[in-house]
């Protein structure tokens, strides 16, 4: 590269770093122009932050939270069951605790707990609000502004009467409808962002449980039906192949049962029918039906005794939720502080004027 070609390109950047420096002080004196400008879009954005401050001081919002801790009954097996866990490991339900893939081992709690399936079972719950019983989904419709905000519509769209109006009745939530299916959607959604659960401190087992609505009794029955949900959730799933070989074996107990007592029927009979009887084969007829009776009743008691043994496992399988800190009346209310966001008002009013001072006067430099 000759000196000449390096010469024209210092000269070059020269010129470009004058002209920045150029049009940097023309927006300085831009500013300095439009200051009047710049002084209303600033009183704007403080006046509009303030007018957003009394309105969601108006629509106070209710803050309750739960503190629980969770003991995972499968977790004490290998210590604690003693005789139970042979009967576990015959059946194939043994060392559920220690399973990699556990639903709800780690991170997969926080995600069960905010899954539509928990969700869906906790809006549909009857929860009695003074003294009257109705499906909390319903309560919910009715006491939050979802009514207001999701479905009260706008200057561009129409109020969802037919969703404010709905009544839902006690269902499974696999046989919704359509209708059904994008209502619950909607609320599920709204209640996903005002619910959170989270742990008391880094290394401990302790759970808060919070929710943050527009009503004090609404706050307080979410929390208490959600928890409760997600109690026998957690039950149904840890104690699920228990439960199923439990029922296999008291139907098994049952018939058991049934054959004990025909045999022992036959036997009665038998016996008095033999005190007169001159055939000689009574005797042996006799003698088969003790045996027959003999066989069966140990089985039957020998099945009592697996029955007694997977009712105990089912009780040692059963997670503890130890409430620590109930939800009460009343509740912190979250005020929002009218001109607490008069500073990021006043900037925001700032930057748009700004923009909208940068934009005319380039439109205005391209018209000349």
């Amino acid at each position: 590269m000759t000196k000449m070609a390096e010469t024209q390109i210092i000269q070059e950047e020269q010129i470009s770093t004058k002209d920045l420096i150029q049009k940097i002080a023309n927006i300085f004196k831009l500013i300095g122009s439009e200051w009047k400008l710049l002084l209303i879009g600033i009183a704007a954005g403080t006046i509009i932050s303030i007018l957003l401050d009394i309105k969601n001081f108006k629509e106070s919002q209710y803050y309750g939270e739960i503190q629980f801790n969770l003991e995972s009954g499968s977790a004490n097996q290998g210590g604690g069951m003693g005789g139970f866990a042979g009967i576990a490991t015959a059946f194939g339900v043994g060392n559920m605790g220690a399973q990699s893939n556990d639903l709800f081992s780690g991170g997969n709690f926080n995600l069960v707990t905010s899954s539509k399936t928990l969700y869906e079972r906790a809006l549909m719950k009857e929860v009695t609000i003074y003294g009257k019983k109705t499906l909390f989904i319903n309560y919910y419709k009715d006491s939050s502004d979802i009514r207001i905000k999701e479905w009260g519509g706008d200057m561009f769209h129409e109020p969802n009467k037919a969703a404010i109006n709905f009544r839902f009745v006690p269902k499974d939530p696999e046989k919704f409808n359509k209708t059904e299916n994008e209502l619950v959607a909607t609320i599920y959604e709204k209640l996903l962002k005002q619910t959170e659960l989270k742990p008391l401190d880094k290394n401990g087992s302790i759970m808060i449980l919070s929710a943050t609505t527009n009503s004090e009794m609404l706050t307080k029955v979410w929390l208490e039906t959600l928890l409760k949900t997600l109690e026998e959730f957690y039950i149904d799933v840890r104690t699920k192949k228990t439960k199923e070989i439990y029922d296999i074996q008291v139907e098994r107990l049952n018939e058991l049962q049934g054959k004990l007592n025909s045999t022992d029927r036959q036997l009665a009979i038998t016996t008095f029918q033999n005190m007169n009887a001159v055939d000689p084969t009574a005797p042996m007829r006799q003698q088969q039906l003790n045996r027959n009776n003999t066989f069966i009743s140990n089985q039957y008691y020998t099945q009592m005794a697996t029955v007694e043994n997977l009712r105990m496992l089912l009780i040692h399988q059963t997670p503890l939720f130890t409430l620590l800190q109930p939800v009460r009346l009343p509740l912190l209310r979250k005020d929002y502080t009218i001109g607490g966001s008069t500073k990021i008002g006043a900037f925001l009013g700032f930057f748009v004027c700004l923009i909208f001072i940068i934009a005319r006067k380039t439109y205005q430099e391209l018209v000349s």
